[in-house]
């Protein structure tokens, strides 16, 4: 238990560094791109894209990786070349060549996501006992909230104050400490069989015999076609969130504001609730708390028209986002407990994938058919995913799915 212990309070220190780097990196990126040319997108949309891009593409083998070789030496070698790459960005003085380092970094980084996410995921299962693994993710989820919530202001004071190029060099430092204590990090549980090397014929091979797992286990193909359908109306939901003002026209301004706090507030609470459910994972109440998020997020309309409160309001994005919260962590934990664990970066990277995918769909097709202004905005998505938690649910009673 002692060691247990130790491999929590490792790889959710070292995840929390690796995370407050990845803000302060995008957030100076994001700063410094953006004030060079305030009148157009295309900096950063560039920026941005590229990481989505590199992310669809390579996913998918980060998961093959994953499953081949050591996934803990995987995470502390992604962790160091990430830390090198920012502190050598950090010494790039010259305008016009900082540009371009910035977008070849960021893809850099991009790139070493997609093999270090699924190996994260998969270690997990190494590193503690499985009654432990949703109590894992639930402190992993509520560390990246609290991080994800205070660390921007710092950003913000760090990167007046030290400009670029020293946020920058506290990026990859901030790398280099993450993977530091990963290798103080013990399985306990049997590690997958390595190999010495894989050619690229085998990755697609070993690949194909991921897809072919999922979709042989059905109760597992079921959540992850769910998980990929949420996403599709999440995309909606993060789109029309800027627009709250709009939405809402009676209630004074900083709604938008108001609303990410609540949020955040809601899906710091769900972290910490699914902690104590650690021991009820099943998908059945995996449709219970998505139906509940459904349902909360379609109260958004009915209190505006009752109350026309801005705090009443703000219950509304709260509510759905703690029960989205525990949603997201149990479905990870149910996935990193019934999958072999052989196969379980395969899945990740799949699933990360079909994610990263739906969320441009679900953009691009709700951005053509909702009007910003529409009050009935947020009661129309919440009835769209509280339908689908049920007609899922009763897919789950008709193939006994538990």
């Amino acid at each position: 238990m002692k060691i247990v212990k130790k491999n929590i309070t490792y790889i959710i220190v070292s995840r929390g560094i690796s995370r407050i780097g990845d803000i302060m990196f995008d957030f100076a990126n994001n700063t410094f791109l953006s004030g060079l040319n305030p009148t157009t997108l295309s900096l950063v949309a560039i920026y941005q894209s590229l990481e989505s891009l590199i992310g669809i593409l390579f996913n998918l083998f980060g998961g093959v990786i994953a499953d081949s070789f050591n996934r803990k030496k995987i995470i502390i070698g992604t962790n160091i070349l990430c830390g090198i790459s920012c502190i050598v960005l950090s010494f790039i003085s010259p305008q016009k060549w900082l540009i371009h380092a910035i977008v070849i970094t960021n893809v850099i980084l991009a790139f070493m996501s997609a093999f270090s996410g699924p190996s994260y995921k998969a270690f997990t299962k190494e590193i503690v006992k499985k009654d432990n693994i949703s109590q894992l993710n639930s402190l992993l989820e509520t560390t990246s909230t609290v991080i994800k919530v205070t660390i921007p202001m710092i950003a913000i004071f760090l990167y007046n104050s030290l400009g670029i190029h020293g946020v920058l060099m506290l990026d990859g430092l901030s790398f280099l400490v993450a993977a530091s204590l990963i290798f103080f990090i013990i399985p306990i549980n049997e590690e997958v069989p390595t190999k010495e090397k894989i050619t690229i014929s085998e990755v697609f091979n070993d690949l194909k015999i991921g897809f072919e797992y999922i979709y042989s286990h059905r109760p597992l193909f079921t959540i992850i076609v769910l998980s990929a359908i949420v996403n599709f109306f999440l995309a909606a939901y993060n789109l029309l969130l800027p627009y709250s003002n709009q939405m809402f026209g009676e209630i004074s301004s900083g709604l938008y504001g108001t609303f990410l706090t609540a949020e955040a507030i809601g899906g710091f609470i769900g972290s910490i609730l699914s902690g104590l459910l650690n021991k009820s994972l099943s998908s059945k109440r995996l449709i219970l708390f998505l139906t509940l998020s459904g349902l909360m997020l379609m109260s958004a309309t009915p209190l505006y028209a009752m109350f026309h409160n801005i705090i009443i309001l703000a219950f509304s994005p709260a509510l759905f986002s703690l029960f989205l919260s525990i949603f997201n962590i149990q479905f990870f934990s149910i996935v990193q407990r019934d999958v072999d664990n052989e196969f379980l970066g395969r899945v990740f990277g799949i699933i990360f994938t079909v994610a990263i995918l739906f969320m441009p769909i679900g953009t691009g097709f709700f951005s053509m058919v909702l009007n910003p202004t529409n009050t009935f905005n947020f009661f129309i998505i919440g009835m769209s995913i509280t339908i689908l938690s049920l007609v899922f649910g009763m897919l789950f009673k008709k193939y006994d799915i538990g």
